[in-house]
């Protein structure tokens, strides 16, 4: 057999690389056209501003531009009285621009004209989903509204060719793989129908680690949603908000995530925008499976990088809000109960979570050489007819005895918790509230650490080993995981240090920037009248 013969996911792969080649073409032809230019006032404030709010707001790197945006329109566009948007576009782009989002000078006057088109489009469709679909209440038409607007106005920027066109690659892929019915929770209802849909959002969320908003936007293109047909946009709205948030999605999402490798590859290789993209040369096995062995060890490089850039942004938010917690909470409640500030306890539940978080960090292994060599295999049989079996999908089967494991782990739980709760009351002499501070940032810094090692994982497709000392670490560990996980997605639905940041600072240093730049331009148009 030939081995340089394509798969027909193969033939994918160049009709893909050869659509976002084509698309870059477009790109890169220099337009005539005016752009937007940006007063420098203010902007190193605003950049210093952004990057302690990113911070504290601790999302994935790629979702950063889309959450500037994001909040500009929730800070901008009225959602309580119907007051039309006006000129936003450019208020957007001037803020971009200064917090070093956009490069100055790179936005065609074009572009605002779009951009607003979108706001008022949108904007209409809210008010009219407000006044005559009753049974959807106005901060869930809000979400919809802002996930589309939002998307939409970052793909003005970023085109999102690459994006889309691996995750209809990927779809191609495991759609042989994986039966939705085989893996649907018990009690939880989904229509065939919605098999396809439910795949789509499962590969969103666990290989392009895709938020709502992006998914959203992603169906809404697949479908043909759009604000002509308001009650279809409402129906599909729901459905996806169903879909998401359903237990089955999120196992599904966990199965595609521990067999992702050699696709986060590919994607590193064929759909990344920092490659030069000229079309997959498919027909050259040789060729292409050298390009995949030098970006897996690129990637693992990259990953390296990218674990010590997630230790020191971890560290910086436990920090934060440890501070703000201390301040808000902490010193209050010593005040109020002994009449002093405690130093102690203050101190340790200052420093140890990011010590610990460190000292996590050191016990990272990246991804061997025989990993290496699984993911090169296992693509070469992905992408052409070699005469072996294809790969199947591996997930860990159930034990067979979850009562009892479940038991024994409920007993670990408690154990643990009692234990350390004994140290620090009895012996370290913590009251009740800097033991339960201590309880969340431990808890805390163990989730962002485990966090930081699946990214380690995520090229893995080689399974380790566990030894002994590994065990006692996850046993020990597994508690503070648990509870940390549950703090971390509740403090992001609530993000009260984020929320604070935007009312305290972020609003009025943006408006008095504003202003400040509004009064610059009319003394401008000023002085040229007097000429």
């Amino acid at each position: 057999m030939d081995t340089n013969t394509p798969t027909s996911l193969g033939v994918l792969l160049k009709d893909a690389t050869d659509n976002i080649a084509l698309h870059d073409q477009v790109d890169k032809v220099v337009s005539s056209e005016q752009t937007l230019h940006v007063q420098d006032m203010g902007n190193g404030l605003l950049f210093v501003y952004e990057q302690l709010r990113n911070v504290s707001e601790n999302i994935e790197n790629h979702l950063i531009f889309q959450s500037a945006i994001r909040r500009f329109f929730k800070r901008s566009i009225s959602f309580g009285f119907n007051k039309e948007p006006k000129g936003l576009a450019q208020e957007l782009v001037i803020e971009l621009t200064q917090a070093e989002y956009l490069k100055n000078d790179s936005t065609p006057l074009t572009k605002l004209s779009t951009i607003d088109d979108y706001i008022r489009e949108h904007y209409e469709t809210y008010w009219h989903i407000v006044k005559h679909y009753k049974s959807v209440r106005p901060e869930i038409a809000q979400k919809w509204t802002l996930d589309i607007l939002t998307v939409k106005t970052e793909q003005s920027f970023n085109n999102p060719v690459r994006l889309l066109s691996f995750a209809a690659f990927t779809y191609s892929y495991f759609s042989e793989l994986v039966n939705v019915h085989d893996f649907i929770v018990e009690g939880e209802k989904v229509h065939e129908a919605d098999y396809s849909t439910l795949l789509y959002i499962a590969i969103h969320k666990s290989l392009l680690k895709s938020n709502d908003a992006n998914v959203r936007s992603a169906l809404f293109g697949l479908y043909g949603i759009s604000n002509d047909d308001v009650e279809h946009l409402v129906e599909f709205n729901k459905k996806f908000d169903y879909l998401s948030s359903l237990k089955t999605t999120a196992k599904i999402s966990r199965i595609l995530s521990r067999n992702g490798a050699p696709l986060r590859i590919l994607r590193a290789t064929f759909f990344s925008k920092n490659k030069e993209s000229h079309g997959a040369r498919i027909e050259n096995r040789s060729h292409i499976l050298g390009q995949v062995e030098a970006q897996i060890t690129e990637e693992y490089g990259q990953v390296q990088k990218t674990v010590r850039a997630g230790v020191i942004k971890s560290i910086i938010f436990l920090l934060i809000t440890k501070a703000l917690i201390g301040l808000i909470v902490e010193i209050p409640y010593d005040l109020a109960v002994t009449g002093a500030i405690v130093i102690f306890p203050l101190v340790i539940n200052l420093i140890f979570p990011p010590l610990f978080i460190a000292f996590t960090a050191l016990t990272f292994r990246m991804p061997s050489n025989a990993n290496k060599k699984a993911i090169v295999d296992y693509i070469e049989s992905m992408l052409y007819q070699t005469g072996h079996d294809k790969p199947a999908l591996k997930f860990f089967a159930s034990t067979g005895r979850s009562y009892f494991f479940n038991t024994v782990y409920a007993i670990m739980f408690i154990g643990v918790f009692y234990l350390l709760a004994k140290e620090l009351l009895f012996n370290l002499h913590f009251n009740i509230v800097q033991a339960l501070i201590f309880f969340a940032f431990l808890s805390t810094a163990s989730f962002l650490g485990y966090r930081l090692t699946l990214q380690i994982k995520e090229l893995e497709i080689v399974s380790r080993n566990q030894g002994f000392i590994a065990l006692i670490r996850d046993f020990l560990y597994a508690p503070f995981i648990f509870v940390g996980r549950k703090i971390s997605y509740r403090f992001a639905r609530m993000n009260i240090i984020a929320q604070l940041l935007d009312i305290v600072i972020e609003l009025p240093l943006k408006t008095v920037l504003r202003m400040m730049r509004q009064w610059s331009t009319f003394l401008n148009n000023k002085k040229d009248e007097l000429l």
